[in-house]
């Protein structure tokens, strides 16, 4: 529910959404990224955002997607042909690779960029990997790929070369707590800082495992959370 769906949303990653906003409004876009970073950073969701303002129509003074255009809506309600998400960790085959290279021929219908979104992408086979080069070499003009791991240094080279890598940082502390504080208000929980200061320290810079273990405080402590 409280997944980011803006950048200005992304809790703790502000270099790394500057850019990204700074690449799209100067329309110097690379074919291949890489963002990688322990698990809860917002990887995914950097990605899916990044997705949908390339090919919003009418971007925001500020860069942000506009959510009113029909390339938003259709991302908005999960119909957008334009975004293929592939979790490569379920999928690392060479015929799910060559089937992602067929869809990749294929032009978006509305919208300027077919973005393919490959998660854990470091759970690719070798043979995958290898099929996966030749296109990540020379995309069509209309794709551009983005590979989101955990383990990069599982990544190979030839890979790497070719993205633009970006590391994303653990979340502090302070910045989980702020967000834990912003979720307990949006949802009528009372909660002491201390409490959520604790929650933060367990998650390890990782706001979804923050989320988790909120969730079950609260369902446990009835909605008032105490240190």
């Amino acid at each position: 529910k409280y997944r980011p769906s803006t950048f200005e949303s992304v809790v703790g990653q502000r270099a790394l959404t500057t850019t990204l906003k700074n690449a799209i409004a100067t329309q110097k876009l690379a074919h291949a990224y890489l963002f990688c970073g322990p698990r809860g950073v917002g990887k995914t969701s950097c990605a899916r955002i990044f997705a949908k303002t390339i090919n919003c129509f009418h971007p925001t003074e500020s860069g942000e997607a506009c959510n009113e255009c029909e390339s938003c809506r259709a991302f908005n309600e999960q119909r957008s042909y334009n975004i293929i998400e592939l979790d490569a960790a379920s999928n690392n085959s060479v015929d799910d690779i060559r089937t992602l290279i067929d869809q990749v021929r294929i032009p978006p219908q509305i919208g300027k960029y077919k973005v393919f979104i490959i998660d854990e992408v470091h759970m690719l086979s070798a043979a995958a990997f290898n099929a996966f080069l030749k296109t990540l070499e020379e995309p069509p003009a209309h794709a551009i790929f983005i590979l989101a791991t955990t383990e990069k240094h599982k990544i190979l080279p030839t890979i790497l070369s070719r993205c633009q890598v970006y590391d994303f940082q653990r979340i502090t502390t302070t910045d989980i707590a702020e967000h834990l504080q912003y979720v307990a208000s949006q949802e009528g929980i009372t909660a002491e800082p201390e409490a959520l200061n604790i929650i933060a320290q367990k998650a390890d810079g990782g706001m979804r495992d923050a989320l988790s273990v909120f969730d079950q405080v609260v369902s446990f402590s009835g909605g008032h959370i105490t240190y």
